[in-house]
């Protein structure tokens, strides 16, 4: 058989390392034995009952397992071949190792701990139990095989076929299970590879990663076959989590799986400030947890804080409510009577004493999700930031990213742990919230997430600012289809030729055989790049577009799921002539800051709580995952950050973007000079209370005769606002 080492050595050789990294392993090697022994000789000089019960363990049959594992490993580390041609030599050490340790359990020490169990010890002297006979009987097959595995060919071609295949067995047991060994050590040299940029990573660290892996190279059993593929993914070069595998070394490094295939460039997170290290003091926590308890009890009301959680900006308490005897006493003679549970309106009704006693002007109750608690949310004594790359590093968010869909960096929830929702599956989102609660900065980190995970030919963005403050810094990023609207007046006609692409998007659909855009994008050789309109002050619409503004909105939220249309609304007036019940029908997931009234938190939300937010991120989460709402604390981006982003999406020139039109096709004296434009406003209001708008409803309606009332209906058609005939 071929030496199955050779491949390791020529490796090794090719790559200039040959006498470096042999030696390097063998002082490795040797350092790892000194410090095991000295641990183990530690222990046993330290605890003398530790090396008692050892001892006694085998006794003196330690000697023949120790020298034959022992040399197992070495072999299995330096000459693994070995291992397969000589399986059935190893095989008989083994058996050779047992017997001795069984014929040692037949004499017992003159003295000592040995004296009494044998000098094999307590397992020997199991093994073989307390007879001689029995004992031997035992021995006996061991004794016939021996021989036969020293000379195995020589006793028939049955016999040997089975010991083959058992050595075989063993032997691939023993290199999956270094197998196994090798990747949890090619993981963790991952992680400390991950802590260095590409550029300043040492190159020992790489080829440490992957040594380990490069032993069983090639080792498939007795047969000299190459190496399986896992075996070789396992031993790829290791690759930075945000390395581009591209061969530009000017480009900055970004995560691999946020490209997509796409011709783009995406940016690198390092353009994000790195996540802060949060730490938590047990003993202020567990003082508020007392006070808490006292607190209550000196009102009658007997509670046990069950649960603590610490987040970014709050501490959740979890308030398990305890037993009170029930009215009326046991009479003389009779059994006590029974016990029931506090009644969760007796501690809502000490709020504002609990309050006091805790010297906290912020405390809000809540039932913990899916356990029996009630949770006591007060401000924590030490606030941390949460930041967009402490969410963008987590689980969720990556998970999101993988899917394809438009993950959202919202923040951390009261636990502290990272919060990230998809804007495709919510599929439309309405914010609300006073001024200085933190509502830009969260609609910042909405662009910024999509900016950071989405190329522009995958997303393409409509932003209005009537403000002209939060969104005008992103005017220019190839992501925008138009600059950014602050013209009140120039919205309504987006919001049509927004309903037109909605229209034909649906058409092309239809032609291909496909429900929605994800079907679309695998089937055609031309995908749709998802569309988000993002509107920071809706407020200023309704004022001014009022009726028309309102029923495009909800027609695009209706309908522009399935299209790769999706809405971020927001408004810092959250009345119900801005947020209407239309609206909030067809948004289900609201996210609301802290607002000035319970009336304002019951319009965004249908409950109250965000009247008690502490403002500065705290906000209230609520979507179809959760029936009630969560707090979060949103995400920080700065704007140091975002001029960083905005830098980098303008200094790139990637390949040209197909056009999206959303110009107005109705132009002044298109339809002729019989029809007035005033009567296509008219028929317009009509459409987006009735998308099946008949020309004969419109001539009872508008007074007008039939001619005008088939021009009227086509050029609705064509803007989208009514369902093809």
């Amino acid at each position: 058989m071929a030496d199955i080492a050779r491949p390791l050595r020529r490796s090794r050789a090719s790559s200039g390392g040959a006498r470096f990294w042999p030696r390097l392993f063998l002082v490795l090697d040797v350092m790892i034995v000194v410090a095991v022994a000295a641990a183990a000789g530690a222990m046993f000089w330290l605890y003398p009952e530790v090396w008692s019960q050892f001892y006694t363990g085998l006794g003196y049959g330690w000697i023949p397992a120790l020298m034959w594992s022992g040399g197992a490993l070495v072999t299995l580390r330096y000459r693994a071949g070995s291992l397969v041609r000589s399986w059935n030599l190893w095989l008989a050490g083994a058996i050779a190792a047992t017997l001795s340790i069984g014929i040692l359990s037949f004499f017992d020490a003159s003295y000592g701990p040995l004296a009494f169990v044998g000098m094999a010890g307590r397992w020997g002297n199991a093994a073989m139990g307390d007879s001689m006979v029995w004992g031997l009987a035992r021995l006996a097959p061991l004794v016939v095989v021996l021989p036969l595995l020293l000379s195995a060919r020589k006793a028939g071609r049955g016999y040997w076929l089975t010991l083959s295949y058992t050595g075989k067995g063993l032997w691939l047991a023993t290199l999956y299970t270094a197998l196994g060994v090798a990747y949890v050590a090619s993981a963790i040299g991952r992680g400390i590879a991950s802590l260095f940029r590409s550029e300043t990573r040492p190159r020992w660290i790489t080829a440490t990663v992957s040594s380990p892996v490069r032993l069983f190279r090639g080792l498939t059993g007795s047969s000299g076959r190459k190496a399986q593929p896992v075996v070789a993914e396992v031993s790829a070069p290791v690759m930075d989590e945000h390395e581009d595998p591209s061969p530009d070394a000017n480009q900055p490094s970004s995560p691999a799986s946020f490209s997509s295939g796409s011709k783009w460039k995406l940016p690198s997170l390092d353009l994000l400030a790195p996540a802060e290290m949060r730490t938590v003091d047990d003993r202020p926590l567990k003082e508020m947890a007392e006070n808490i308890e006292n607190a209550l009890a000196d009102h009658g009301v007997q509670v046990e804080v069950a649960d603590i959680k610490s987040g970014p900006r709050i501490v959740r308490f979890g308030l398990q409510p305890g037993w009170v005897e029930k009215r009326g006493a046991a009479k003389e003679g009779e059994a006590p009577s029974a016990q029931s549970r506090v009644k969760v309106q007796s501690i809502l009704a000490r709020e504002r004493d609990l309050s006091l006693a805790i010297s906290s002007p912020s405390v809000r109750f809540e039932q913990v999700p899916g356990e029996a608690l009630l949770g006591l949310e007060i401000p924590t004594p030490s606030p941390s930031k949460v930041t967009m790359r402490e969410i963008m590093d987590g689980q969720d968010f990556r998970k999101i990213v993988t899917k394809g869909g438009l993950p959202i960096a919202l923040g951390a929830d009261a636990g502290g742990d990272p919060v990230a929702m998809d804007l495709a599956a919510l599929p439309h989102m309405m914010i609300a919230g006073a001024t200085g609660s933190g509502k830009s900065v969260c609609i910042n980190s909405i662009v910024a997430s999509m900016l950071l995970t989405k190329p522009p030919d995958q997303l393409r963005m409509l932003m209005v600012d009537p403000k002209q403050v939060e969104l005008t810094p992103f005017n220019g990023i190839p992501h925008l289809v138009l600059p950014v609207i602050t013209e009140v007046d120039e919205v309504s006609p987006m919001l049509r030729g927004l309903i037109r692409e909605m229209t034909r998007r649906y058409k092309s659909m239809a032609e291909i055989g496909t429900r929605n855009i994800s079907g679309y994008n695998a089937k055609s050789k031309d995908p749709m790049p998802y569309l988000v309109l993002i509107v920071d002050e809706l407020a200023d619409l309704m004022l001014v577009g009022g009726f028309e503004i309102e029923q495009s909105l909800v027609r695009l939220a209706q309908l522009g799921r399935a299209a790769g249309i999706h809405l971020v609304l927001a408004t810092q007036r959250p009345s119900v002539k801005v947020v209407t019940g239309l609206l909030k029908a067809n948004i289900p997931s609201r996210v609301a800051f802290a607002v000035a009234s319970q009336v304002d938190a019951r319009v965004i939300l249908d409950s109250v709580g965000a009247e008690k937010l502490l403002g500065k991120g705290d906000m209230l989460l609520l979507n179809n995952d959760a029936p009630k709402p969560r707090r979060v604390q949103g995400t920080l981006v700065l704007d140091d950050e975002i001029e960083k982003l905005v830098g980098f999406w303008l200094d790139q020139k990637g390949p040209a973007l197909p056009p999206i039109n959303l110009e107005d096709d109705v132009e002044d004296g298109e339809l002729g000079d019989s029809v007035d434009e005033t009567l296509v406003d008219r028929a317009r209001e009509l459409a987006l209370r009735n998308p099946h708008l008949t020309s004969s409803l419109l001539e009872r309606r508008l007074k007008i005769g039939g001619n005008r009332a088939e021009q009227i209906i086509e050029v609705l058609e064509d803007e989208g606002l009514l369902i093809p005939r």
